[in-house]
């Protein structure tokens, strides 16, 4: 008896293909009516980074971490680089935030290498009233 009860169960399955484009079908299947944006279709191109190019750049300190040597800056677009974002970034050299603090408007250098981006300048901007 246990034999037929198992049988049925070990026969193979017929295969489902899945689709080649999940997210596609799926939000096609939900609004049929509606058609996607070019522009939300398209990714953001950025260029590719240049290696050891310094790359300026303007934000708000979020967060600093003295201990670890890292900034989170809340920027805004660093071109030719990355869009505007909120990123933690490496300090070439940790000395570079003893003169500014969290909530603080910083000019900045970004420097792209193999291992990653790394602040080489940082710099409080004056306030405008």
């Amino acid at each position: 008896m246990l034999a037929a009860m198992l049988c049925p169960a070990c026969r193979q399955q017929p295969k489902v293909e899945k689709p080649s484009t999940p997210t596609t079908q799926v939000a096609a299947i939900r609004n049929p009516s509606d058609t996607p944006s070019p522009v939300a279709a398209k990714p953001l191109e950025m260029p590719s980074p240049v290696f050891d190019k310094a790359y300026p750049g303007t934000g708000v300190i979020m967060i600093i971490n003295r201990k670890e040597g890292w900034v989170e800056i809340k920027h805004e677009e660093i071109k030719g680089l990355m869009p505007a974002m909120t990123m933690e970034f490496w300090l070439k050299n940790r000395s570079l935030v003893d003169k500014v603090s969290v909530g603080d408007r910083v000019d900045f250098t970004i420097v792209e290498t193999r291992k990653g981006e790394f602040i080489t300048k940082l710099k409080k901007t004056p306030t405008v009233p």
